[in-house]
């Protein structure tokens, strides 16, 4: 993107260090967009729940940029698969230098890609009706995009 390369992975287990390094570069904002409630920092409980990822039930991927000791997280997209194993929810986070450059659009849809391949039915989400960057994304991957009654919120579907 932009000149620069990134790679993409599943994330791991060891990534908790990068993944707090992440978090941490998150503008209020962009925490806010994520997650809703502010969050000053992650719990340890959460920590483990982002990065110590059942592949059976989510996908979950991340962005590299940099080698070695350099190397940091610039985006997160994930889908969790509720228990019925049809209908799953779906978050991105990306780093706020990166926002609109199509990092958060590209490991969606691989999210999506692999969940069609393990058979997922739908996969849905909640997204901030302020959150255009995040609008617009699910607009351009195909995402029906309808008002929460009473809500500042959209939900966002797609149907694989």
């Amino acid at each position: 993107m932009d000149g620069h390369d990134f790679f993409v992975r599943p994330i791991r287990p060891d990534d908790a260090d990068m993944m707090i390094d992440h978090f941490n570069a998150l503008s209020k904002r962009s925490v806010y967009m994520r997650f809703f409630p502010p969050l000053k920092q992650l719990s340890q409980q959460m920590l483990i729940r982002l990065t110590q990822i059942d592949y059976d039930r989510q996908v979950a991927l991340v962005a590299l940029m940099g080698e070695d000791q350099e190397e940091k997280i610039i985006g997160v997209s994930r889908i969790i698969g509720y228990f019925d194993g049809s209908q799953a929810e779906f978050a991105v986070t990306i780093c706020d230098d990166w926002q609109g450059q199509g990092i958060g659009a590209a490991l969606l849809a691989q999210c999506l890609a692999a969940d069609r391949n393990q058979g997922m039915k739908q996969i849905m989400g909640f997204v901030l009706a302020e959150n255009i960057q995040m609008l617009k994304l699910g607009k351009k991957l195909g995402f029906k995009i309808k008002r929460v009654e009473e809500s500042s919120e959209f939900e966002l579907t797609i149907d694989l």
